[in-house]
C-alpha cells in the first residue's frame, strides 16, 4: 500500500513541474493539466477547433470541440462488452447514477433531472458502449453535471450497498408466506417491455447468429429470462474492469472554460488514478464458410390470426465500421436497394407477392451489419424471398443501378450532414466522433466526411456501388436468412416457465430461508420509500432562482401576403436552407372524410402524377429537396377545445438555390397526383399497412394515451380517428377489402383532395433568411397560381364523447396504464403552476411509486394548456396497483410542503423543460402554432412568472383539480392480454389490438 502511495505523489509531483500551456494555443505533444496533445485541427465540418488528448497518469482520452455554442456538452464514454445476456452493461448504467462518494443521495440522477438546467440529462447502453452525456447552456450547471456523472462513474455507491443491483436489476420478491415468489426490477421490467416488440427479438436473433464468438452476439441490455442469472459478485467484478479511466473516451464541446474543464478533471477525477490495462478490445469475428440459415419465433397473443405476420431478413457482416467511405456507401445502398419507392428490390419482392412492407439497414458498428427485412410475410415465402434477393442484386450488378436514384440518395445523405438542423449539435457530434474513436482510435475520422463523401460520389460515374454490392452482398459467406416466425400463446408459456423457475426457487428453500427473504423484500420496499436526508441532498449541487432568465423566449412570424395567400415569415439564419410549410383547414372535410384526409397525408408524394411515374417523383425529390412530408395536425385556438382549428400540413425544405424546384415538385404533388391508379394506391396502403402494425407493437404509450383522450375532448377524438387505434383499424379493413372498396376509396381521396387544396383554405409558413424571401415569394406566385381559388366552407364536427375505460390486449409482457380527463370540462383553468406539479409528480411522486417501488421503467403525469391531462406508466409490470397510485395521488398533494431548497429545485428543472434549445425550423413552427391558437407574448410571460414564483401553497391549492380529474375514474390500458384478463373487472370493454 506505501508504494503506491509513493507512486502516486510522485506522479502529482511530476505533473505539477509539467510545461501548462492555455488550452486555445497548446500544440501537439504539449502538456496541460495532465493531459498531453495527441493532435490538434480546425475541422471544417463542425466548424470548429478540435483537441485530441491522452492523460498522460490515468490513461484516459478526452476530444474537445471549441465550438462557439453556449449549448455546452460533457460525456463520459466507456467500452462495455456485454460477456453474456445477463444485460449487465445496462444494469450497471442505470446503477453507478443511484448515489456516488461525494453525492450519496438514492439517485443523483433523478435529483439533478428535478432541478437542473439541463438540456439534456440521460444515459445510455449500445451493443458495445455505455454513455453518460449532459448539456447545459448555463456554465455553473454544466460544471455541476460533469461532477455528479464523473463521481457516479467513478465512486459509485455499488460497492456498498446491494440493494442498487436489486432495484435496478433484478431481486426476488416475496411478500408473505403464502404468495409466489416473483422476479422484480427496473431494468428487468424494461427488457420485458422492449422484447415485447417482435423487431426487437429480431435483431437479437440476428446478432445472436451473426456474431457467435463475439460480444456482439449477446444482448448488452439484457435477454429477460438470463437477467436473473446476474450475480452481485460479477456484477461488481465488470465495474471493476471496464470503468476505469484508461477505459474511458471523455468528450467536451461548446464554449466552456477550456482550461477550467481540463483542471477539474485532473484534479477531481483522473490524477487520482493509474494507468491500467485493462481496456475493452473487440475481437473481429470469424466469417462464415457458408450462409446460415435460422428460424425462431415471436409470441402473438392466443387465438391470434397468425398468417401475414412473419418477419423475413437476409443479414451480412460487410466490412469495417471504421471505413468510412464504406459505410456511406452502405447507406446509400440501403436507401438505392430498398428505402425508394422503385428501389428494384422493393418493387421485386412487392411484384412477388412476398411481405407488405420491405426495410433495410446499416449498423456501423465494428464489423458493419447490412440488412434487408420483410414484414408481414409467411414462413413459406423464406426461399423466394432469399432468391429474388439474390437476383435482384445480380441484375443490378450486370446492369447497373439507376444513377438518378444513386444521384438522389447521394443528395438527401449530403443535405442532411450540411443542414445542421440540430439543436444538439454537441450531442450528435459526440455520436459521430465515437465511432471513429473507438473502432479506429480517432475521433475525427467519423465528423471528416468530406474525404469520404468524394470517394461515395464515385458512384455517379462508375460501378463503384456495384462493386460493394458484389463483394459485400453477393459474394460475402458471411450471410444470414433469418425467418423470424409468430407464436400465438408463446407469451403464455414464457410466463409459465418463469413462474415454474420461481416456485422450483421458493421449494428449495427452508423456512427460515423463506423468512429471510420476506425480510429482504420487505427491507428493500423501506428502503426504497425512505427519502433522502436534508443533509445528503445538501451534497448535490444546485443553482439559485436567481440563475433562471425571468424573460420569456418569444418567437413571432412576420405577417404578410404573397400571390393573394398569407404568409408567416419566421426571419432567422437557417444555414442557406428554406422551410416551407402549408396548412390546409380540414374543416372543408364533411366528418365523415376525416379517416380519408389522413389517408390523404399518407399517400402525397408517392403516387403517380400528371408528370413523373412515382418513382421518378421520389428521386427528383431527393435530388433537389431535403425531405417533403405531409401530416395531420390539430390546434386549439384560445386553447378552447370548442375551437379545434384541424390543419392538413405539407412540410418541405431546400437548398436556397434550389426553392424554384422545391416550389415546383410541391405544386406536382399537390395540383396533379393521380388517385385513380388501383394498383399504385393499394401498394401504397398496403405498406402503410404494415407499418402501422409495426407501430402498434412497439408504441403502447402513444396507443393508449389517444384512446383516452378520445373519451372526453374533440382534439382527442379527431386524433384517435386518424392517427390512433381506429385509424389502424380504418386503413386495415381498407387494405384486406380492397378490391370491394377501391372505388370508394379513389373516390373520397378526390373529394377530400378538391377541397382541401384551395388557395382560399391555405396559409403559408416560411422560416428563412431575409435574402432568400425573393426566391421564396418567386416559388409562391407560381405555387398560388395552379390551384383553384374558390370560396370555402367550414363544416362543423360532432363527436361522441363515451368513457369506455378499455383493455387493449396484445402479446406485450408489460402495459402502459393511463387515466386522465380534461380539467376545464371540470371547471379549471390552465395556470404555468400546473408545469411545476407536472415537475412534482413525474420527478417525485410516480416517479417513486411507480417505477422504484413498482418496478416500472417510468411513470409520469401531463397536464396541457389544453385541459388535456394524463397520468401514465411506461414498461409497467402492475395494473391495478398503478392505478391505485393514481388515484393516491391527492393525498400527497395535500401534505406537500417542500422547503425551499427542494422548491428551487422543482422551479428549476421545471424552466429547463420550458427553455430547450431549438433549431430554426423548430422555432419557426412554434411562431405558427402561436399565431394559430392566439397565443400571445403576455400569455408566455405569465406562464414563465407563475413558474419562477411557485409555491408549496400554489401546490396545494392544486390537489381538488387532481381529486376531481381522478374522480371521473376514465382510463385505458395497453398490454399483456393475460394480465388484463385476470383483472377485467376494471374495464367495460377489452379490445384485441
Amino acid at each position: 500500500m506505501k508504494i503506491v502511495r509513493i507512486a502516486a505523489a510522485f506522479s502529482f509531483l511530476v505533473l505539477v513541474f509539467l510545461p501548462i500551456t492555455k488550452a486555445a494555443d497548446v500544440e501537439k505533444g504539449e502538456t496541460m493539466h495532465g493531459f498531453k496533445l495527441l493532435d490538434k485541427r480546425f475541422v471544417k465540418e463542425v466548424n470548429a477547433e478540435c483537441y485530441y488528448f491522452e492523460h498522460i497518469k490515468s490513461g484516459a482520452r478526452l476530444f474537445k470541440i471549441a465550438a462557439q455554442d453556449a449549448n455546452k456538452t460533457f460525456s463520459i464514454a466507456f467500452k462495455t462488452t456485454p460477456e453474456n445476456d445477463y444485460g449487465t452493461p445496462h444494469i450497471m448504467e442505470h446503477s453507478v447514477l443511484n448515489g456516488s462518494k461525494h453525492f450519496p443521495v438514492k439517485s443523483p440522477f433523478d435529483v439533478l433531472a428535478k432541478g437542473s438546467l439541463n438540456t439534456f440529462l440521460n444515459a445510455m447502453t449500445g451493443s458495445d458502449i455505455t454513455i453518460y452525456p449532459v448539456a447545459s447552456m448555463n456554465d455553473k450547471d454544466y460544471f455541476n453535471l460533469m461532477h455528479v456523472y464523473l463521481d457516479a462513474v467513478f465512486y459509485p455507491r455499488i460497492y456498498d450497498d446491494p440493494r442498487i443491483l436489486k432495484q435496478e436489476g433484478w431481486h426476488y420478491e416475496l411478500l408473505s408466506k403464502d404468495a409466489d415468489v416473483t422476479y422484480k426490477g427496473v431494468v428487468y421490467n424494461e427488457m420485458k417491455g422492449a422484447f415485447s416488440s417482435p423487431t426487437r427479438e429480431l435483431s437479437y436473433q440476428v446478432y445472436k447468429n451473426l456474431f457467435p464468438d463475439s460480444p456482439y452476439g449477446f444482448s448488452s441490455g439484457g435477454y429477460p429470462a438470463a437477467i436473473p442469472h446476474l450475480t452481485y459478485d460479477s456484477f461488481i467484478n465488470y465495474h471493476k474492469k471496464f470503468y476505469h479511466p484508461s477505459n474511458s473516451y471523455i468528450y467536451l464541446y461548446g464554449d466552456a472554460d477550456f482550461d477550467k474543464e481540463l483542471e477539474f478533471i485532473d484534479n477531481e477525477y483522473l490524477s487520482h488514478f493509474d494507468k491500467s490495462g485493462a481496456v475493452a478490445e473487440i475481437p473481429l469475428q470469424k466469417p462464415y464458410k457458408e450462409i446460415k440459415k435460422v428460424a425462431a419465433s415471436y409470441p402473438l397473443p392466443e387465438d391470434s390470426d397468425a398468417e401475414d405476420q412473419t418477419y423475413l431478413t437476409m443479414n451480412w457482416v460487410a466490412g469495417s465500421g471504421a471505413n468510412r467511405a464504406l459505410v456511406m456507401a452502405l447507406h446509400v445502398l440501403q436507401e438505392v436497394l430498398v428505402g425508394q419507392e422503385s428501389a428494384p428490390v422493393r418493387l421485386a419482392l412487392q411484384e412477388a407477392g412476398i411481405g407488405r412492407e420491405v426495410n433495410g439497414s446499416v449498423d456501423d458498428i465494428k464489423q458493419n451489419v447490412f440488412q434487408i427485412m420483410v414484414q408481414n410475410a409467411n414462413a413459406e415465402d423464406t426461399d423466394a424471398f432469399y432468391n429474388i434477393v439474390r437476383s435482384t442484386l445480380q441484375d443490378v450488378v450486370k446492369n447497373g443501378l439507376d444513377k438518378k436514384a444513386v444521384e438522389g440518395s447521394i443528395n438527401r445523405m449530403e443535405f442532411h450532414l450540411r443542414e445542421g438542423d440540430d439543436a444538439q449539435k454537441g450531442l450528435t457530434y459526440n455520436f459521430q466522433a465515437l465511432n471513429g474513436w473507438f473502432y479506429a482510435q480517432d475521433p475525427f475520422l467519423s465528423l471528416e466526411y468530406e474525404e469520404p463523401l468524394r470517394e461515395v460520389k464515385n458512384a455517379l460515374t462508375s460501378d463503384y456501388l456495384e462493386s460493394i454490392i458484389k463483394k459485400y452482398l453477393l459474394d460475402n459467406p458471411h450471410t444470414l436468412l433469418l425467418t423470424l416466425k409468430p407464436e400465438p400463446g408463446k407469451e403464455q408459456k414464457n410466463n409459465d416457465a418463469i413462474a415454474a423457475e420461481c416456485a422450483a426457487y421458493k421449494a428449495s428453500l427452508s423456512e427460515e430461508q423463506i423468512k429471510d427473504l420476506i425480510t429482504q423484500t420487505n427491507e428493500l420496499v423501506e428502503y426504497q420509500k425512505k427519502e433522502d436526508t436534508p443533509e445528503a441532498l445538501a451534497t448535490i449541487p444546485m443553482l439559485s432562482i436567481k440563475d433562471i432568465n425571468p424573460k420569456a423566449e418569444w418567437w413571432q412570424a412576420e405577417k404578410k401576403t404573397t400571390a393573394d395567400t398569407k404568409v408567416l415569415h419566421y426571419k432567422t439564419f437557417a444555414n442557406n436552407v428554406v422551410y416551407v410549410n402549408y396548412y390546409f383547414d380540414l374543416r372543408v372535410v364533411p366528418q365523415e372524410l376525416i379517416p380519408y384526409a389522413a389517408l390523404l397525408s399518407d399517400v402525397l408524394a408517392k403516387l403517380n402524377t400528371k408528370n413523373y411515374a412515382f418513382g421518378d417523383l421520389d428521386k427528383a425529390l431527393k435530388i433537389h429537396t431535403g425531405g417533403f412530408s405531409a401530416y395531420l395536425d390539430d390546434y386549439l385556438q384560445d386553447m378552447d377545445d370548442g375551437k379545434l382549428l384541424p390543419k392538413l400540413v405539407v412540410s418541405t425544405k431546400a437548398m436556397n438555390t434550389k426553392v424554384d424546384k422545391l416550389f415546383e415538385l410541391n405544386s406536382e404533388i399537390i395540383s396533379n397526383s393521380i388517385y385513380s391508379d388501383k394498383e399504385r394506391l393499394q401498394a401504397v396502403l398496403t405498406r402503410r399497412q404494415s407499418r402501422l402494425d409495426a407501430n402498434v407493437k412497439n408504441n403502447g404509450l402513444g396507443y393508449a394515451r389517444t384512446r383516452l383522450e378520445s373519451y372526453y375532448c374533440n382534439s382527442g377524438a379527431f386524433d384517435e380517428l386518424t392517427r390512433g387505434a381506429s385509424y389502424y383499424w380504418f386503413i386495415t379493413d381498407l387494405v384486406n377489402d380492397f378490391d370491394n372498396q377501391a372505388d370508394t376509396i379513389v373516390a373520397n381521396l378526390q373529394k377530400a383532395a378538391s377541397l382541401l387544396f384551395n388557395r382560399e383554405n391555405m396559409i403559408v409558413s416560411v422560416t428563412c433568411a431575409e435574402q432568400d424571401m425573393a426566391s421564396f415569394d418567386k416559388g409562391m406566385q407560381q405555387f398560388a397560381a395552379a390551384l383553384p381559388s374558390t370560396p370555402v366552407t367550414l363544416n362543423t364536427w360532432s363527436f361522441m364523447h363515451e368513457k369506455k375505460n378499455e383493455g387493449l390486449l396484445t402479446a406485450s409482457k408489460v402495459q402502459y396504464v393511463l387515466q386522465g380527463w380534461d380539467f376545464k370540462q371540470l371547471g379549471y383553468q390552465w395556470n404555468g403552476t400546473m408545469r411545476v406539479l407536472n415537475q412534482i409528480l413525474s420527478r417525485d411522486y410516480l416517479q417513486n411509486t411507480v417505477r422504484v417501488l413498482g418496478g416500472a421503467y417510468g411513470g409520469f403525469s401531463s397536464f396541457s394548456p389544453t385541459g388535456r391531462d394524463y397520468f401514465a406508466s411506461y414498461r409497467d409490470p402492475n395494473l391495478k396497483q398503478t392505478l391505485d397510485n393514481f388515484a393516491a395521488t391527492p393525498r400527497f398533494l395535500q401534505d406537500y410542503d417542500a422547503d425551499e431548497s427542494e422548491m428551487t429545485r422543482i422551479i428549476i428543472g421545471a424552466i429547463s423543460r420550458m427553455d430547450r434549445p431549438l433549431t430554426p425550423s423548430e422555432k419557426g413552427g412554434i411562431a405558427a402554432r402561436r399565431y394559430f391558437e392566439n397565443i400571445t407574448r403576455q400569455q408566455v410571460q405569465q406562464e414563465r412568472d407563475a413558474v419562477i414564483k411557485a409555491t408549496p401553497k400554489d401546490i396545494r391549492d392544486l390537489q381538488p383539480m387532481v381529486t376531481d380529474i381522478l374522480a371521473q375514474k376514465a382510463w385505458c390500458v395497453y398490454g399483456n392480454e393475460d394480465k388484463i384478463e385476470s383483472q377485467k373487472s376494471l374495464f367495460d370493454n377489452l379490445v384485441k389490438l
